[in-house]
């Protein structure tokens, strides 16, 4: 019986190896209505977490109506050079202005813009980037923000690997594994 229950613990351990990784951002969200787990730098001043007053789907988020210089939040995530990862967030802005670099914002992933816009207004907008690549064992998501004439406001920012399709080998290993248990089982039953 120890024969077989190790020959399912293995097949299962071979399957599940290449299961996807959880949330990689730390108070992505801003729940704790602090920016713990971020750092600041950049143009500070107009820059903090507060509870949101545009719409009720958000308790608190990343206000920044930075003037003269951007905003800057951002944090070091723990990932495998190589490997693909899904960032998404949630983006409000208000304000233009004749001149366009007055409002603009960027989103940064291992020094890499992946998004970015200039004298635009938006309500609340869902993006999602797939196939982001990290080249190291740490990787920096980064953003940056200036509205002179009013605020950007930044949510539900969310880091997470993109799951993986197992390789042939995996599933040979798990089929023999399942084998394995399935002989196993036969054989005992015979002896019974």
């Amino acid at each position: 019986m120890k024969k077989i229950a190790f020959a399912a613990l293995f097949a299962v351990s071979a399957f599940s190896a290449n299961a996807a990784v959880g949330e990689l951002v730390v108070n992505g969200d801003f729940e704790t209505g602090t920016f713990a787990g971020w750092t600041k730098s950049g143009n500070t001043s107009l820059s903090d977490v507060i509870a949101n007053t545009v719409t009720s789907n958000h308790s608190f988020v990343w206000r920044s109506g930075a003037t003269g210089t951007p905003a800057i939040i951002s944090q070091n995530l723990a990932t495998t050079a190589g490997s693909s990862y899904t960032l998404s967030f949630d983006l409000f802005s208000s304000g233009t202005s004749t001149d366009p670099s007055k409002v603009a914002f960027a989103a940064f992933f291992g020094g890499s813009q992946v998004y970015g816009f200039q004298n635009t207004t938006l309500g609340w907008t869902h993006f999602t980037f797939e196939n982001l690549t990290a080249t190291s064992a740490l990787t920096e998501l980064k953003f940056s923000s200036r509205n002179d004439p009013g605020f950007t406001r930044l949510d539900n920012v969310s880091v997470t690997a993109a799951a993986a399709v197992p390789e042939p080998e995996t599933y040979a290993l798990m089929l023999a594994g399942l084998g394995l248990i399935a002989g196993l089982a036969r054989r005992r039953s015979k002896q019974q």
